[in-house]
């Protein structure tokens, strides 16, 4: 069997000496036999056993053998909020992270994962020059905080998306895709979509102005030679296309998108042709239907899509359920594709530059990477369709 070695130095940085460091590296209070694991030669996690006299440690190994282990520093800094409530979504990041970093770990490469709580205090400038890979912080303004202390190291920009202003001017990296390349792809997805007796048209609602997405958007599709038109009432071109009449919603009037997708939905359950077209956003509205989003074709580009019928997933799902004793959600997956991401382009490149980045594509369990020619925008985002038997088909 072969053991994979992982070293956690978790920096807590004023937590009350009386908390639960167990608790605070395997999430959920879980007892110590299925804290820790290794891996055997099919994949499955085994919890070690109770019983360790007798198991001696890749590590004990290698000094017995007076072999130098090179190790991968890794820091990252999340709001766990470790001295008062946990916040359960960033304690799942930080358990797809695990994963992540036992994957990657080897006997002669083992990765040392430094964990340090934003809501408490940052790390030191020793603390991150020792780092190979910086992940985090998760907000814009503790970014901007932080960048002085990392003296050009680079840093990962896990998730808010105002951070992609940063990358022209500062080691940034941001890792998820923004808006922008949601919208891209969507147009690039309408152009190879349209048929002869097809329309385009461009909903918005009467009473607002044009914002950066629809801007982009018409801009997108003047770029593509794509004709479109623009309205608000989807139900005027009902028995009028002799094609399929392709919607593109970009409107930000979230009453305006819920109405309109429900409309196209009664057009095509009268027996219509139509689609829609659109961002993320609309499967974050509260008040709109899933069903609704079946009924009127939904295509949408997104930046997150966990396919459950994608094998790595299901085997994923299975190593994290014997884990953990639970179901992974988006945010487990979110942390585990980033640092198995650039974990892995450290290996490529231990200096860790931008330009490993815009040459290597990476497809993971939930996110995607394909960075502009910078190295420090990720443009990836996944096509997605909902269809009328309620199943969500991945497009490739």
């Amino acid at each position: 069997m072969r053991r994979y070695l992982l070293t956690i130095l978790v920096f807590t940085m004023l937590m009350p000496l009386g908390a639960s460091a167990q608790w605070y590296l395997f999430p959920g209070g879980r007892p110590a036999k299925d804290s820790t694991a290794v891996k055997n030669s099919d994949n499955a996690f085994v919890p070690l056993s109770e019983d360790k006299k007798d198991v001696v440690s890749p590590l004990e190994e290698a000094m017995e053998e007076n072999e130098i282990l090179r190790s991968v520093k890794v820091s990252l800094i999340l709001p766990l909020k470790s001295t008062g409530t946990p916040n359960s979504n960033f304690l799942d990041f930080y358990s797809g992270v695990l994963m992540a970093a036992d994957a990657l770990s080897t006997e002669s490469r083992p990765v040392e994962l430094s964990v340090f709580d934003s809501t408490v205090g940052m790390p030191g400038i020793a603390d991150l020059e020792s780092s190979d890979l910086i992940i985090g912080p998760v907000s814009y303004d503790d970014i901007q905080r932080i960048l002085p202390r990392a003296r050009g190291k680079f840093i990962i920009s896990p998730l808010d998306p105002k951070v992609a202003q940063l990358t022209d001017t500062h080691n940034v990296i941001q890792a998820p895709a923004g808006w922008e390349a949601q919208v891209d792809e969507l147009v690039r997805w309408i152009a190879a979509d349209k048929r002869g007796g097809d329309i385009v048209v461009l909903l918005q609602s009467v009473n607002e102005g044009e914002g950066e997405t629809t801007a982009r958007m018409a801009k997108r599709m003047s770029e593509e030679g794509i004709p479109y038109e623009v309205s608000s009432t989807p139900s005027a071109y009902e028995g009028k296309v002799r094609g399929t009449c392709r919607f593109v919603i970009s409107s930000e009037d979230d009453e305006f998108c819920c109405s309109a997708v429900r409309e196209i939905a009664l057009m095509n359950i009268r027996g219509t042709h139509n689609a829609v077209y659109t961002t993320s956003r609309i499967r974050s509205l509260n008040d709109l239907e899933v069903e609704s989003l079946h009924a009127a074709s939904a295509h949408v580009c997104a930046t997150y899509y966990a396919d459950p019928a994608d094998q790595a997933v299901k085997v994923f799902n299975k190593q994290y359920k014997s884990l953990f004793k639970g179901d992974p959600g988006q945010w487990v997956y979110q942390g585990y594709d980033l640092m198995n991401y650039f974990g892995s382009m450290l290996e490529k490149d231990p200096d860790f530059s931008p330009e490993v980045l815009s040459t290597t594509p990476w497809k993971g369990l939930q996110t995607d990477f394909r960075f502009d020619e910078s190295g420090k925008t990720n443009t990836a985002v996944r096509r997605l369709i909902y269809n009328t038997n309620n199943s969500i088909s991945v497009v490739r």
